[in-house]
């Protein structure tokens, strides 16, 4: 069906959607993001480089970014790079041939399914939290809240025996 290597592409291209709202993302922070290591994130980036699906951006600041709209890229654009569509006509000559008709829609089915959903369909936007915190702060300008006063005397006939 579909290959370890196909599901971590499709992995990187979901965190690199999610995570470069606000800046581009490194190969580091895509490696411990996901458990991988730094050297088959990069062969995976660069696959996904060289099929346009990504843009990289060097020097300082640089990092990965998703090339175009992710509302225009679905998952089925990611994973025909590394997948074989498979013509099952050598296989199974025979054209009324059971498995060559359920091997078929198996692999139709799948492929509807991933041409369904975008990459902004499955990818959460990640806000760091101190983006979270320096983009509220300055915003209001409240007064603090003066200390809890305590009542002196009971304010119902209830509290009286509380007084007491």
């Amino acid at each position: 069906m579909i290959q370890k290597k196909t599901v971590k592409a499709l992995d990187i291209a979901v965190f690199i959607t999610s995570r470069s709202v606000n800046k581009p993302v490194t190969t580091e922070e895509i490696a411990n993001g996901l458990s991988l290591s730094s050297s088959y994130t990069e062969s995976i980036l660069k696959e996904l480089r060289e099929a346009g699906l990504i843009r990289a951006h060097r020097g300082p600041g640089g990092g990965y970014q998703i090339r175009g709209n992710p509302e225009d890229i679905s998952l089925w654009d990611v994973v025909q790079h590394f997948e074989e569509v498979h013509s099952f006509d050598a296989l199974y000559p025979d054209a009324n041939h059971p498995m060559k008709a359920l091997e078929t829609g198996i692999q139709d089915n799948m492929q509807a399914l991933l041409q369904a959903q975008t990459l902004s369909d499955v990818a959460v936007p990640f806000m760091p939290r101190d983006a979270r915190v320096t983009s509220m702060m300055g915003q209001f300008r409240l007064k603090p809240l003066p200390p809890p006063v305590m009542p002196r005397a009971p304010n119902s006939v209830f509290q009286l025996s509380m007084m007491m």
